[in-house]
């Protein structure tokens, strides 16, 4: 009876060393619309008369000019990730 059993468990425990791992990739998400959406620069009004206005109005633009540069990278790679996507799509096709 032990024997039986025995056999039982070693059938299952060989079971396990054929399977076989298979690694499938995750197509990745899309950035959102609202990321890559330029930033709205402010309109400085004409009679500025306050210094400290003046600088801090110029340190709000060139952020807003860096935040703008920054989607534009993200445009691109975005650009680039669905272009190697096709393109691997069309070589796995041919």
């Amino acid at each position: 009876m032990i024997a039986l059993v025995g056999l039982c468990l070693l059938s299952l425990l060989s079971g396990c060393g054929s399977t076989r791992t298979v690694y499938v990739p995750a197509p990745a998400a899309p950035l959102s619309a609202e990321l890559t959406a330029d930033t709205p620069v402010p309109v400085v009004p004409d009679p500025l008369t306050w210094g400290a206005s003046l600088y801090l109005n110029v340190r709000l633009l060139s952020a807003l000019k860096k935040c703008n540069v920054d989607k534009a990278g993200i445009r691109r790679a975005e650009l680039k990730r669905a272009s190697l996507v096709a393109g691997n799509k069309n070589h796995i096709d041919k």
